[in-house]
């Protein structure tokens, strides 16, 4: 009996120990609760190790983050001298330099590698050996993070995973480069043989462009911030040089200088390009109307003018673009390009349908193109002029001024003439458009019954303020209409540094018609200013993030114009001596995409230590003088017609 209790007593002893065994077993493997966190893991040495001040350098690295999904997060970078590498740990302001921000736009579970492309600062910066840490979260966007230790480099050695090595060499550095080329909607136009002169060899003398669009191009280094651009088009593998209109000169010149305002992003820099008649002519007789597309090729290169130091790099001073290109040959009024636009026709319409302009109009095309002429059969006459281009970059802001004025005569019936002027803009804002303002006249006058008949249209953001037609035997009316105010169209968010700033944004300023309408004794008349137009860019900035605050800049002109149109036609002497008189007179001054347009925010920044200091951030969409601005005769015919 004894033996027995003995027994089950040791059992039960053995029992108590076996199970608090497992417990501290089970204790021991067990793995702690994962808690939010995130760890900058890696900074890797670039393969360069050898830098100068003011130049481009990226850096990989990696971080780790767990339980995790905060928006907008900034990793901060800073390159200090290795012997003051302590710093980071012991002094608020450490003596190192600032490289930048680079922007995780949303923290998600595991493992992640980026590429952050930071700028050693344009400064002094003594040569030396350096070190680059870094420090995720430089906001202090997450809340209520587990440890902040292993946020930033940490445990500095030679071999420290969290910091990459290089070496600042502080001789002077400077780089231009060509960033991106653009022409206008991608495509360009040119007259057909026999509309223009094709044997000038050098800068062309006349005011029309035949191609416009814009490159961007960045600078890094010291203060160097002047180049000059050239351009050459490469026609069936000859090269020709191209011209550039030069502001405030009045003139097309062989080349242009462009200035940069700073060294820290990429600047817009429009042009406006006339060919001479040699290169027309090689792009006449090369052109092929049969093939499925024609192109010419568009070389950039920018040149540094300073005679004391070189480039460190050429090979990104130089882009070249295939452009496809057509060439334009109406004999006689087409229909299909103004019916797009068909704002308003006059009453009644004696015009022969075999000229294919029974519907007649004035709205001009939204292609870019110019086309101009005089065209001649045995009883029929037209001189004309359509003209259309984008300025701007429509990503940001660009406009579409079109415009179109003709003389239409025919002999048959006792004569018939057709006199059109009219023009419109259309806006694009972030990538969105908006036809903005349309203004015309129209009038066609019939020897045969003595009458005309006459249109006038004004029409703003798409809503027709002025539209009248009418037949009548004697007119004598002025049209006029002036808007000014401020309208919000568009809207769109940019981030800058680590802010998300929303930005409405649209146009003030004034848009105006001032046209006379006179047919008295078989004369007909359209005189004035068709369209006049002073339009700036108008917007706000909203920040996204409670942390930051911000703003916007606009010192920026969209487009200042003027379209003055007189045409006149004279049927007077249509019955009597088989005679026709006309005269058209048109003249433009185009001044577009002017000043500047800038985004700013202040967010806290990390100081590789205690402090939050605020810094400053902006984003420049636009810095630019107004390359486009000249006058130009459109077009200027005056004669009679004899049958």
């Amino acid at each position: 009996m004894r033996k027995t209790l003995l027994s089950f007593s040791m059992l039960g002893l053995l029992t108590g120990c076996f199970s608090d065994s497992d417990n501290n077993i089970e204790s021991s493997l067990k793995q702690p609760e994962p808690v939010a966190n995130v760890r900058l893991e890696t900074v890797n040495t670039p393969d360069q190790t050898q830098y100068q001040p003011g130049q481009p350098i990226n850096i990989n690295y990696s971080i780790s983050s767990q339980l995790l999904d905060t928006e907008h997060v900034g990793v901060t970078f800073m390159a200090i001298a290795k012997d003051k590498v302590d710093q980071l740990a012991s002094h608020d302001e450490p003596e190192g330099y600032e490289l930048g921000t680079h922007y995780i736009e949303k923290l998600s579970d595991g493992k992640h590698s980026f590429t952050a492309e930071l700028m050693l600062p344009n400064e002094e910066i003594p040569s030396d050996d350096y070190v680059i840490a870094a420090y995720v979260d430089s906001a202090k966007s997450i809340e209520n993070e587990a440890n902040t230790e292993d946020n930033g480099s940490r445990d500095f050695s030679d071999n420290a995973a969290s910091f990459a090595q290089i070496t600042i060499d502080s001789t002077f550095y400077h780089d231009f480069a060509l960033d991106t080329l653009t022409v206008g909607d991608g495509f360009a136009m040119f007259p057909d043989s026999g509309r223009r002169e094709t044997e000038s060899q050098n800068a062309p003398e006349h005011k029309r462009a035949d191609i416009i669009g814009h490159f961007d191009a960045s600078k890094f280094g010291h203060l160097i911030n002047e180049a000059l651009v050239t351009a050459t088009v490469t026609v069936a593998g000859i090269e020709f040089d191209a011209h550039f209109w030069q502001e405030g000169e009045n003139r097309y010149h062989d080349d242009m200088k462009i200035k940069f305002a700073d060294h820290e992003q990429s600047h817009y820099f429009p042009y406006d390009i006339a060919v001479n008649g040699v290169l027309l002519d090689k792009l006449q007789q090369t052109y092929d109307k049969d093939a499925d597309e024609n192109t010419f090729e568009l070389t950039f290169t920018i040149e540094d003018l300073s005679s004391a130091h070189q480039e460190a790099n050429l090979d990104n001073n130089r882009m070249t673009i295939t452009v496809p290109y057509s060439l334009y040959d109406h004999d006689q009024p087409d229909d299909s390009w103004l019916e797009e636009h068909n704002i308003t026709n006059p009453l009644t319409s004696s015009v022969d349908t075999s000229s294919k302009s029974s519907s007649p109009s004035y709205a001009p095309v939204k292609e870019p193109q110019g086309l101009s002429g005089l065209v001649s059969t045995s009883d029929t006459l037209w001189a004309f002029e359509i003209f259309s281009n984008t300025y701007g970059d429509k990503s940001k802001v660009a406009i579409v001024p079109s415009f179109v004025s003709w003389v239409l005569l025919q002999s048959k019936n006792g004569g018939l003439a057709w006199a059109t002027a009219g023009g419109s803009f259309d806006l694009y804002m972030f990538d969105h458009s908006l036809d903005l303002f349309s203004a015309g006249a129209s009038g066609i006058a019939n020897g045969a019954d003595g009458t005309a008949s006459y249109s006038m249209n004004v029409s703003l953001l798409g809503n027709s303020l002025i539209k009248e037609s009418e037949t009548v035997s004697a007119l004598d009316e002025s049209y006029g209409y002036d808007w000014e105010e401020e309208q919000k169209l568009f809207s769109t968010t940019f981030t800058i540094a680590i802010v998300p700033v929303s930005v409405s944004a649209g146009i003030k300023g004034s848009v105006g018609v001032n046209t006379d309408l006179k047919y008295e004794g078989l004369q007909f008349s359209i005189g004035g200013d068709v369209l006049t137009a002073s339009l700036d860019a108008y917007a706000t900035a909203g920040i996204d993030l409670l942390v930051a605050s911000g703003g916007i800049g606009v010192d920026f002109l969209i487009i200042s114009d003027t379209l003055s149109a007189t045409a006149y036609v004279d049927i007077s002497k249509a019955l009597s001596d088989s005679e026709i008189g006309y005269g058209i007179d048109v003249s433009n001054h185009m001044k577009a995409i002017e000043g500047e347009f800038y985004l700013w925010v202040k967010y806290p920044g990390y100081k590789f230590c205690c402090s939050f200091p605020t810094k400053t951030a902006t984003k420049t969409l636009y810095n630019t003088g107004a390359l486009y601005d000249k006058t130009w005769q459109m077009i200027n015919y005056s004669d009679s017609f004899k049958f």
